[in-house]
């Protein structure tokens, strides 16, 4: 096990209301924040797991129709929350980055790519192909900003889904395949399809033994697994695989039953925001 460290970091929030991600939820409006990890490898140095939002965001949403994005899902960002500023706080560059796991491409996601202009982006090849053969209309109703992606990008793109496969063991509850990114078992990535077609989700297997499982967007909150509660029926607009959505639940919240030392942590969830705020960092 490789992996150092990882420390969590909100970039920006949005607002949208509760009941749509939790069917037994109130109408009124919720933060979401964007959270992003940074993982210390011992040997490939710094990592990301997405970008958050980024002043790029703001930029390429001022005009219709991308600007009905922000107003759908209402966003509240300031420079100083971007990762990147965030980052050189702590001293580190943006040369210093020199992975970013890509979980998929939803704007909030991907806002803060063109930041790390040297990182090479590790993602699904059918979350790439199924947006970057679209207009930029038709990316726009996937929750996808063109315009955030580097002009480059194919150049430092490589694909984790045409990586060897790997049978995964009893402790990764029924999550029987998965992608060793490294060859180290340090981060193991699963297909989490359902809220996006090829949006994945990392195991962190950390030096000491602890394991965090970074499952983006499979849920927006912890109750949700925890509780077995599907969103309302109005959330199946923005779902784009509400079968594998479902399946992927049930898989969470029975890793969580059987596997409650792994903490599972939702990109969007506010038990994962506590952990920033209490400044965790697992190691």
């Amino acid at each position: 096990m490789k992996i150092k460290s990882l420390q969590l970091f909100e970039c920006g929030y949005c607002t949208h209301p509760e009941k749509i991600i939790l069917s037994n939820g109130s109408f009124k409006s919720v933060k979401f924040p964007a959270t992003v990890a940074l993982l210390n490898h011992e040997t490939y140095g710094y990592i990301l797991f997405d970008t958050g939002y980024a002043s790029h965001f703001l930029e390429a949403t001022k005009r219709f129709p991308f600007s009905a994005y922000a107003k759908i899902t209402p966003v509240t960002f300031t420079e100083t929350k971007s990762i990147k500023y965030q980052l050189e706080e702590i001293g580190i560059n943006q040369k210093q980055i020199n992975y970013i796991i890509l979980s998929h491409f939803h704007g909030d996601h991907t806002a803060g790519l063109k930041d790390f202009p040297y990182a090479k982006i590790l993602t699904f090849k059918k979350a790439y192909e199924h947006i970057v053969t679209k207009s930029k209309f038709q990316a726009l109703t996937k929750g996808c900003l063109l315009e955030l992606l580097p002009e480059n990008i194919e150049e430092r793109l490589i694909f984790i889904d045409e990586m060897d496969e790997k049978q995964l063991s009893k402790s990764y509850g029924d999550f029987s395949i998965g992608y060793d990114v490294f060859e180290d078992e340090s981060v193991i990535a699963i297909d989490l399809t359902g809220h996006a077609i090829g949006q994945f989700g990392i195991f962190v297997n950390l030096q000491s033994g602890k394991r965090v499982l970074l499952c983006a967007d499979a849920v927006w909150v912890s109750e949700a697994f925890e509780q077995l509660i599907f969103p309302h029926w109005i959330a199946n607009v923005i779902i784009e695989d509400v079968e594998m959505y479902r399946n992927n639940l049930k898989k969470l919240n029975q890793l969580w039953i059987q596997n409650p030392e792994i903490d599972i942590l939702p990109t969007h969830c506010h038990k994962t925001w506590e952990k920033v705020k209490q400044g965790v960092i697992y190691e």
